[in-house]
């Protein structure tokens, strides 16, 4: 993902990074010149990634919310990394994308248009164990690209650009 970034102009864009992990994303974009939220679903995580913030002199927003739940805000960049493994069960939430790995993914997608400023973008990481295409498939009203993929012993990662789509747009898949 951090590739995928690099290639983007960061200086003076609103970047959400959505389910911020580690903050590497969002502590990345900041350091480019970004003005950044980054939210998480676990408090323990927003407190190191407040501390990671803060040791590193940038400046960034850190809020706790289920995907959208507590950010009501637009942006120019949104980024997320999703759990994405395939998995009936797994305790995890770190890893554990549900049945399909595409939970938080087709959720995350559902709400993302009301999370764009015009002409914005965000970026996905899906995994080969996504099916990537349905996953487009499922979200129409979108446009997919793929920046970047790697492969990896038993998957391709690929992180898709997402942008809203106008009606009578063809889906690019």
């Amino acid at each position: 993902m951090i590739d995928a970034i690099d290639r983007l102009p960061l200086g003076g864009r609103r970047v959400l990074d959505m389910g911020m992990g580690s903050g590497i994303l969002g502590l990345y974009c900041a350091m480019h010149g970004a003005e950044v939220t980054a939210s998480d679903i676990d408090q323990a995580t927003v407190e190191q990634v407040c501390r990671a913030a803060e040791a590193l002199g940038v400046r960034i927003a850190v809020r706790l919310s289920d995907l959208f739940s507590n950010i009501p805000e637009r942006f120019d960049l949104i980024l997320f990394n999703p759990p994405y493994l395939p998995s009936v069960g797994v305790d995890d939430r770190t890893v554990d994308g549900g049945p399909d790995g595409t939970t938080f993914a087709d959720r995350f997608l559902g709400e993302l248009p009301n999370h764009l400023v015009s002409g914005a973008e965000a970026l996905l990481l899906l995994s080969s164990l996504n099916d990537p295409v349905s996953v487009q498939l499922r979200h129409r009203k979108l446009r997919f690209s793929t920046v970047l993929s790697k492969p990896l012993f038993f998957e391709e990662l690929q992180v898709l650009r997402v942008r809203l789509g106008e009606i009578g747009d063809d889906l690019m898949i």
